[in-house]
């Protein structure tokens, strides 16, 4: 038996008293009696001096005494101990990744199993102080130091699986740095994937289980030159089996063409799926589902797994329009987007161009003298009597002028645009220095640290400002400026709602602002929906957890992106091996081992108090 608390010893102090309350002499009441045979006792009661009375046994004051320290003994907060030993601090880790929502029996996935083994041990333990972490690609802490066993039964109840892929070993260095900070700890793994868990003595609970997977792990299409569309994906067989199975393909909602499929244990297979014609891809794309969908019609360890997607464009080509009299540099450079169209105007003739159907159009050495309402933007050497001159709208916002210099060291600035250039400087003659805007980043800083060079979201497209003549700078002659085209080209063209139509589970997904938008709706694969609001121009969304198709819906637009289920984690038949460094104990287990039991005795001390004092009132009322 043990005891949590020992400050309630500091009562006893008051079994004295209770003592000294019996020792007291009762008040005696005078009265007149006429019995003579009486006399005798009561001049001997008179006779006494003191306020003292010889000690005389009194079950009451026994009574009071046991019930004292029957409630010490409750507020010490007991506990009996069981087989095993006893741990002041418990960390239980749940493996949550994709392959965790896998079935581990007819009716229960791994991640279930988890829960209820960790939320069992928990109810069967007291006088312990619990933390719960979960781990995919990186640990999380839910839960920390908490004694509140029904607080710590739910937290572990509400955890849920992710289509992250991971495994402990991304937990083990916030392991290390938990337990070292406790003298007696146990630690508690579950997963049913392979770890190193280096120097941590724990217990690990493998949930690896082997059946019948089948796995889709990609779908694509090609357009051909008369606007077929083909459409193929890949069938996967984790299991020990043969796998037969249909394979449904959807155009959006709608289901298109099924087909069989048969694929060894081992073993992967393509399937091709009919044609679509020409003119029903251009419906689809000119539709609110621009999605396809294939899916496995059949049952397996693993739901996750059996659903792939793959979105539609266009494919519409990125059109660039370079307004200059001449700048051969440059020319050349554009060619580095890939765009099959690029054409070039005089400034004169710039007016009478039809902007709107220009993905990107570039000013070199003048300035338009309105913006066009759609289209991205790069702004080379603008003239300095204009930006110079204090103007109200678009050139007073992407303007901000700082001074010229005849010449200056312009570096670069760790960023997008400078990938793979980073601390690189050149020289130019008659530089235009600026003060970055809020909207923007700078890539460039010249030696008064004012920027040469900016990129940035504008009222939902991208604009860029590059404060110098190609002219006047060897920048183009060096190996380093088609990197830099390539990188100012690839983000200055990226105005779209989010940068690409595939991420990974856990992925952040930056939404910019397209057009005059100012909210953004993203609906999730469960059909739940987030709000976000545009004014600042980008917002980041961050809950990918779940494979599948999300939506993206501003006032000027809406696209699709995917998140695939991990591939890695579809692997049923894969061994889970865990490991440790040496002189480290580490126990593998198919179930969790009950070693340790605290068990709480507070409530049996209260009720025995209770039962004591009723007795105490009886003896009491018998007296009187």
């Amino acid at each position: 038996m043990g005891i949590i608390r020992l400050w309630p010893v500091a009562l006893a102090v008051f079994i004295p008293g209770i003592i000294l309350l019996y020792l007291l002499k009762q008040k005696v009441v005078n009265q007149k009696i006429s019995a003579l045979n009486l006399w005798k006792e009561a001049y001997e009661n008179v006779q006494a001096s003191t306020p003292w009375e010889k000690f005389h046994n009194n079950i009451l004051m026994y009574m009071q005494i046991a019930a004292l320290l029957l409630l010490i003994l409750a507020l010490m907060s007991p506990y009996i101990t069981g087989s095993g030993s006893e741990y002041s601090n418990v960390l239980i880790i749940i493996d949550n990744s994709a392959s965790m929502s896998g079935l581990y029996s007819e009716d229960e996935s791994k991640l279930d199993v988890a829960k209820e083994q960790a939320a069992d041990y928990v109810n069967s333990n007291d006088g312990t102080r619990y933390t719960i972490m979960t781990v995919s690609n990186t640990p999380e802490l839910i839960i920390s130091g908490s004694d509140d066993k029904g607080r710590v039964s739910d937290v572990v109840n509400n955890i849920e699986t992710t289509d992250i892929a991971g495994s402990l070993d991304q937990a083990a260095s916030m392991v290390q740095s938990l337990v070292a900070a406790w003298k007696s700890y146990k630690v508690i793994a579950f997963t049913d994937s392979s770890a190193n868990m280096q120097n941590i003595n724990c217990e690990v609970v493998d949930l690896s289980i082997q059946g019948n997977n089948g796995a889709i792990q990609s779908l694509s299409h090609t357009v051909s030159e008369d606007g077929t569309v083909k459409v193929m994906a890949r069938v996967d067989n984790y299991g020990s089996n043969s796998l037969n199975t249909d394979v449904n393909l959807y155009i959006g909602n709608k289901l298109y063409d099924i087909q069989n499929v048969t694929v060894e244990a081992g073993e992967s297979s393509i399937v091709y799926f009919k044609d679509i014609a020409s003119g029903k891809y251009n419906s689809i794309l000119a539709g609110n589902t621009p999605y396809l969908m294939a899916e496995l019609n059949s049952k397996d360890m693993l739901a996750g797994d059996n659903i792939v997607y793959d979105i539609l464009d266009n494919g519409s080509e990125n059109k660039i329009l370079l307004v200059t009299d001449k700048n051969t540099f440059l020319e050349k450079a554009l060619k580095i987007s890939g765009s099959q169209t690029i054409d070039k105007v005089q400034p004169k003739d710039a007016e009478a161009a039809d902007i709107e159907e220009y993905s990107l159009v570039v000013y070199d050495g003048v300035l338009p003298g309105e913006l066009s309402e759609t289209g991205n933007i790069i702004f080379i050497n603008p003239p300095a009597s204009d930006v110079k001159k204090e103007t109200e709208g678009w050139q007073k916002d992407i303007f901000i002028y700082g001074k010229k210099s005849k010449s200056s060291v312009i570096r670069t600035l760790k960023g997008n645009v400078t990938e793979y250039i980073e601390d690189y400087s050149f020289s130019s003659l008659d530089v235009l220095g600026f003060k970055t805007p809020k909207w923007a980043k700078a890539f460039f800083e010249t030696g008064s640290k004012l920027s040469a060079g900016y990129l940035g979201n504008y009222n939902g497209r991208m604009v860029a400002v590059i404060g110098f003549d190609l002219h006047n700078t060897d920048f183009p002659l060096q190996t380093e400026f088609p990197i830099f085209m390539y990188n100012l080209l690839r983000e200055t063209m990226s105005a779209r709602i989010a940068e690409k139509s595939v991420y990974n589970a856990g992925e952040a997904v930056s939404i910019q602002k397209k057009g005059k938008s100012e909210k953004v709706v993203v609906t999730k694969p469960d059909g739940t929906k987030e709000n976000y609001n545009l004014e600042g121009g980008t917002v980041v969304f961050a809950d990918t957890i779940d494979a599948g198709l999300y939506s993206i819906k501003e006032d000027d637009g809406e696209m699709y992106f995917i998140v695939p289920f991990p591939e890695e984690e579809s692997d049923v038949l894969k061994e889970t091996v865990i490991t440790s460094d040496k002189n480290t104990k580490t126990d593998v287990n198919k179930t969790l081992s009950g070693s340790i039991s605290k068990k709480m005795v507070v409530l049996p001390v209260l009720a025995l108090l209770l039962v004591l004092l009723m007795a105490e009132w009886i003896v009491y009322r018998k007296r009187l």
